[in-house]
């Protein structure tokens, strides 16, 4: 159900997956002071924001006294889920964030229901889950662009630099 409260009964989750880059956070700015809220935030029934953080940032900015609200009743788990499949569609998640969310998310679910929940593969659910952002196994099976040279890489003696092609050859 949509309600409006006030910013400050609002908070910000410690597993957030989402930065907004000033530009657009400026952009958003001025949205908001010109149209308004738009898309009402969708938060737990507890008050942590689930959806619009950036639109909570800016209300806070713009001491806008209520913004329109979601509730949902849901767990931290499920808070989560829906944070991530929402920003996943957008195209807006930090990876380092997303894989902190994950093995959080692994502390209460199984693998395959973190996978199927987040639609991710196994190779993207081994490196988020891994932590490290960069796949350390099975370096050797893939094919490597010559302009770099994985960490992973044993030996990079063997290696020559290829000059480009000069605009008049």
């Amino acid at each position: 159900m949509k309600t409006v409260v006030k910013p400050e009964n609002l908070k910000t989750p410690n597993w957030r997956t989402t930065h907004i880059l000033r530009p657009d956070l400026t952009g958003l700015m001025e949205s908001i002071k010109t149209f308004g809220i738009l898309y009402p935030l969708i938060a737990m029934e507890d008050g942590t924001i689930i959806d619009g953080y950036a639109r909570w940032v800016v209300a806070h900015r713009l001491e806008i006294p209520e913004i329109p609200v979601v509730f949902k009743d849901c767990n931290q788990v499920e808070a989560i889920i829906l944070h991530i499949q929402l920003n996943r569609s957008r195209g807006q998640v930090i990876p380092y964030a997303l894989s902190r969310a994950i093995r959080k998310l692994a502390v209460a679910m199984d693998e395959r229901e973190i996978m199927n929940s987040l639609n991710l593969t196994a190779d993207e659910f081994d490196v988020l889950i891994d932590g490290s952002l960069v796949k350390k196994r099975k370096v050797q099976e893939h094919d490597y662009n010559a302009a770099w040279v994985p960490i992973e890489s044993s030996s990079t003696e063997d290696f020559q630099i290829e000059k480009p092609p000069t605009p008049d050859k």
